[in-house]
């Protein structure tokens, strides 16, 4: 492992200094040259799902009218992270992280391309959308464990919290930015032109990737090249993760968390019209508001707040506890700058959550093992589109208003139950 670092900071330094052209002094994670590059790609790769998140969500209540059908467009796309998020875990401890990225980010190329054509010949086919919805969500969550693993051995460990509050905030600047564009270009283009659009921002993310070196991923395990290796190697993952208490916390509250905090988010749509009785440009900015909470709370984390945190544990319980307390006064208001109030409120927390429970159960696993216990807990990440599909069919029977309350104060309830019973995530996270 000394070998590797040496390794590491010698390509760090063959390749640049920490100033940018030279000269611009970089922050954090950001000085080290092969993570700008990465960080460059995810800005491209996170700003096209967003618009591609808002366009679909627009053609599909323009097309159907209907909470239900909306939210099953959430599932479509998060569903995927059950089966791809373990087995890209496994793979990122396999093969070559970065051209792993590399790859997935071409498989999103031709997602988003697909789309465009589907729409072009086909228009609001519901089959199409949710099928090419779900290939693209196998792209995305496969990759995350590699990107973060990739995270955890290329800058020094006083600076993986930097690194995981920069991939927060490439994903929150996305967050604000990618639909602003779409509402504002959906009232005069037509949504497959803008998925063509899409489909050249992942060609210039893929470019981005191909200036990072494949040379300074972790070595990979070529010693098992067969599919019960793979296998195998999720079952590692597994056993690794329920002899670690504090991983198993980790993993409650993310379903937990994703299940229930976020519930209002599955709706946006049908806030944006039937409730705020707005349009496309409402639309955006809903999600923006969002966006813009992220953005601060990601800001916060790498310039302030993430190297004062002593125990991770604790602030991921925090964050969650705030968001679903967040959720029942969003889910009651029919004001649309009282709704964006919450919705930054609720982006803020959020960004808290993503960083701190990546940072937990990265600090709290071998290296070696990385990829795939994040793989695992991506599979934790089904709660959302559960939550999509629960939310939604309670809203068509109910309304949205009462949806979002009742899984917010039910997920009230269970993270309490959870932070009381985890000890060891409310302590002070000791690395092994």
């Amino acid at each position: 492992m000394k070998q590797r670092s040496a390794t590491l900071s010698h390509v760090a330094q063959a390749v640049d200094s920490s100033r940018l052209f030279g000269k611009i002094t970089m922050p954090g994670a950001l000085k080290i040259a092969p993570f700008r590059h990465i960080w460059g790609a995810l800005l491209l790769i996170h700003m096209s799902r967003w618009v591609e998140i808002t366009v679909i969500g627009w053609v599909i209540v323009e097309a159907t009218g209907s909470p239900f059908l909306v939210s099953l467009g959430v599932f479509a796309r998060l569903a995927p992270f059950v089966v791809a998020g373990p087995i890209g875990g496994a793979m990122a401890d396999r093969v070559n992280q970065v051209w792993f990225i590399r790859l997935t980010t071409i498989g999103r190329v031709a997602t988003a391309a697909l789309l465009a054509y589907a729409l072009f010949n086909f228009g609001s086919n519901l089959w199409w959308i949710y099928s090419l919805t779900a290939i693209g969500g196998l792209f995305a969550s496969a990759v995350i464990p590699a990107l973060r693993a990739l995270y955890a051995g290329l800058v020094p460990d006083r600076e993986l919290t930097s690194a995981l509050g920069f991939e927060s905030l490439a994903f929150t600047i996305s967050l604000i930015v990618g639909p602003l564009i779409a509402g504002a270009v959906l009232p005069f283009v037509e949504a497959p032109v803008v998925f063509l659009g899409t489909t050249i921002a992942y060609l210039l993310a893929v470019s981005a990737m191909f200036l990072v070196p494949a040379s300074i991923a972790e070595d990979s395990d070529n010693s098992i090249g067969s599919r019960l290796g793979l296998i195998r190697s999720i079952i590692e993952g597994v056993q690794v993760a329920k002899s670690r208490p504090i991983i198993i916390a980790v993993f409650a509250v993310i379903i937990t968390a994703e299940g229930f905090a976020f519930t209002f988010l599955h709706l946006i749509p049908i806030f944006a019209t039937d409730i705020l009785g707005g349009g496309p440009g409402t639309l955006g900015a809903l999600w923006s508001a969002q966006g813009a909470g992220e953005l601060t709370g990601s800001v916060l984390i790498v310039a302030w707040i993430g190297k004062r945190i002593s125990s991770p544990g604790r602030a991921l319980l925090i964050a969650v506890g705030a968001s679903m307390l967040i959720g029942i006064p969003l889910g009651l208001s029919s004001e649309l700058p009282l709704t964006i109030f919450l919705l930054f409120s609720l982006g803020v927390s959020a960004s808290v959550f993503s960083v701190m429970q990546s940072n937990v159960i990265l600090n709290a696993t071998p290296p070696k093992l990385r990829g795939r216990l994040i793989g695992i807990q991506t599979m934790f990440l089904v709660g959302f589109p559960i939550g999509a599909i629960i939310v939604g069919t309670i809203a068509s029977l109910f309304g949205p208003h009462l949806a979002v309350v009742s899984m917010s104060t039910i997920g009230l309830i269970l993270i309490g139950y959870v932070g009381v019973k985890s000890p060891q995530l409310r302590a002070k996270l000791v690395a092994d």
